[in-house]
């Protein structure tokens, strides 16, 4: 459970890491209302923290005004989905390039430490572990890319691909060959192959790209929808 712990970052950063982590982790779900008096009291911060956290959170797209006011996590359509996918594609390839042309040796040596642990999780068979490995992984690609602008555009982007999670939990078969992609990507760049790591990463998004439109139309075809499935699998109603 993530906790505001008034060091380190500034609270308000730290608000808005905590909403992120409870969008992530199936806490909050697209269509659920924020009540602000439930985060204070969750985070153990006032409500003006709060609000400024949701408002930053509108302006990067994963929270929406509602017709009645009030603010809702955002529901994305599928063709919102794949523009994202897209665009997370393109960016995340040259992220990888990025980290071959500047990562040094114990940049790519804790990038190896953060692929064990996405290994380790599927052995385990730990969903919610898996998840936070891989988003560890993704994160350590991007923030040790070297590229400020490039990490600035695509946390936005990782941030609404959590928006999607109630579509892209299932289809477990998936799961060993992300990971397998992940160890690829990574070998790429400690063999310092700009190139390689860049397709790898671009096919790695394309094929996660694929397993969610695939679950979004068997789920929609199956007389049911992708965000109610989320929420039953979440033991959520």
């Amino acid at each position: 459970m993530f906790t505001v712990t008034r060091v380190v970052a500034p609270l308000r950063t730290q608000v808005q890491d905590g909403l992120r982590v409870m969008i992530s982790e199936g806490i909050l779900l697209p269509g659920d209302r924020l009540v602000e008096r439930e985060i204070c009291e969750r985070l153990g911060v006032s409500r003006p923290l709060v609000r400024e956290a949701m408002r930053s959170l509108e302006s990067e797209g994963l929270l929406q005004a509602g017709p009645s006011g009030g603010l809702f996590v955002r529901t994305l359509s599928p063709d919102e989905a794949q523009e994202i996918y897209v665009a997370r594609g393109v960016l995340e390839g040259g992220a990888a390039t990025c980290f071959v042309q500047t990562g040094s040796a114990a940049d790519i040596e804790y990038l190896r430490e953060q692929v064990i642990k996405v290994e380790t999780a599927l052995k385990e068979g730990d969903p919610l572990s898996m998840r936070r490995a891989k988003n560890a992984f993704y994160e350590t690609l991007i923030d040790r890319c070297g590229n400020a602008t490039l990490a600035e555009m695509l946390h936005i982007i990782h941030g609404r691909i959590q928006l999607l999670r109630s579509v892209t939990l299932a289809e477990p078969e998936r799961m060993p060959v992300a990971v397998h992609e992940i160890r690829a990507i990574f070998d790429a760049i400690e063999a310092r192959d700009e190139e390689e790591a860049r397709q790898r990463s671009a096919l790695h998004i394309a094929n996660a790209a694929a397993a969610m439109k695939a679950n979004w139309a068997k789920k929609i075809g199956s007389g049911g929808d992708p965000i109610s499935a989320g929420r039953e699998e979440t033991g959520r109603k």
